[in-house]
This record gives C-alpha cells, structure tokens and sequence, in this order.
C-alpha cells in the first residue's frame, strides 16, 4: 500500500514539473515577441499609392495628372521579402491605365518598381 502511494506521488510530482516546464517555455516565446504572437506587418496604403505614383510618366493628353485616388492596388499585402503584385493606374498613358509591378526588397518594406 505505501508503494503505491508513492508511486502516485511520484507520477504526480513529475506531472507538475512537466505542466510547470511548458508554462516557463510558453512565457518565455511570449515575452520574447516569438514570430507566432507577433502580429503581420502590411504595407501602408497610401506610401505605396505615393510609390507608384511617383513611378508612373503621365501622358500630355489627359485633363489632369493622376493622383493617390486613381492607385488600385491590392489590399492588406504583407511584407515579405520577394512578394510581387501589380497595381494600376488610372488616367496614365495610351490605353487610360498603367500597370506598374512592385517587389518587396527586404522585410523591412523596401520596394522595387517596374
């Protein structure tokens, strides 16, 4: 009978160190901002309209230049190095519209326009 007291005992001093061990490991990722918790970073909006904006050449013959407005570009895109999209503007060129492609250069939101 007091083996298996101690047997229980023992199973359940280990499970407590096992229970204890993942709650240390669990704040720990969380305090060291683990990739995981830390919410995706996307690209701004508006500093990528500007971006491709500023890429686009307007043609003489339109009434007036594009502006931010006339920028569609897909939304919520996520920085990662290597992602390419392509946004379109309105109002630019021959055809009414431009497509201009952008590439993420690195992780912190460089681009590249093409």
């Amino acid at each position: 009978m007091t083996d298996q007291r101690s047997f229980a005992r023992t199973v359940i001093a280990l499970s407590l160190a096992v229970i204890a061990c993942c709650a240390l490991t669990f704040t720990i990722m969380l305090l060291a901002g683990s990739p995981a918790v830390q919410p995706q970073r996307v690209l701004d909006q508006d500093t990528l309209a500007r971006a491709v904006l500023n890429h686009v050449e307007s043609d003489d013959a339109f009434d007036k230049p594009p502006t931010i407005d006339d920028v569609t570009c897909p939304a919520s895109i996520p920085v990662e190095a290597g992602r390419e999209f392509e946004c379109n503007v309105v109002g630019v060129g021959s055809s009414g519209h431009a497509w201009v492609k952008v590439k993420i250069k690195d992780d912190q939101g460089d681009l590249s326009l093409g």
